[in-house]
């Protein structure tokens, strides 16, 4: 049976002729096709990628001026100048404490008078500085206040 195939296939020449290149043709329209597909999926996932990626960074952008914005709501009732008058510096570190107590992520609040310098520091993390008067009026938590424009400090991780 395999050897009268195998007669059939040597004299059937024209048969093989076109054939082979036929079963070429095919499969490399088949393997390009492949290819194809396999690259215009990969380009869609990766812009689905980027697309989910943005809505992420969009909404963690959101969560963080939340903060931030519930951050400076806290602190907006230490500003007022009203009570910087009534109980001087006393009242304003005790009125920075409990800003500290009721709001945790806030390590350290400093007042800085009219020509820039320090006169009250309340830290979590150092020991706390009355009347130091440091000298801060080149500093940017001074120079960037002054235009009317809110500072704010560097951002860092306690313990890395």
């Amino acid at each position: 049976m395999v050897s009268r195939w195998l007669v059939s296939w040597r004299r059937n020449r024209l048969f093989r002729k076109y054939l082979v290149p036929f079963v070429a043709v095919v499969l490399l329209a088949l393997l390009s096709n492949g290819l194809i597909e396999i690259y215009f999926a990969f380009q869609e996932s990766k812009s689905v990628l980027a697309q989910i990626q943005r809505e992420k960074a969009a909404a963690a952008a959101v969560r963080i001026e939340g903060f931030v914005k519930e951050i400076e709501r806290q602190m907006g009732w230490t500003t007022q100048p009203h009570l910087a008058l009534a109980g001087g510096l006393e009242q304003r570190r005790l009125d920075y404490l409990r800003l500290q107590r009721q709001a945790p992520p806030i390590n350290e609040v400093a007042y800085l008078d009219a020509q820039g310098r320090e006169q009250l520091r309340i830290s979590r993390l150092a020991m706390d500085v009355i009347g130091s008067g440091l000298d801060r009026s080149a500093e940017p938590r001074f120079t960037e206040t002054r235009t009317g424009r809110t500072w704010y400090g560097p951002v860092y991780f306690r313990k890395d």
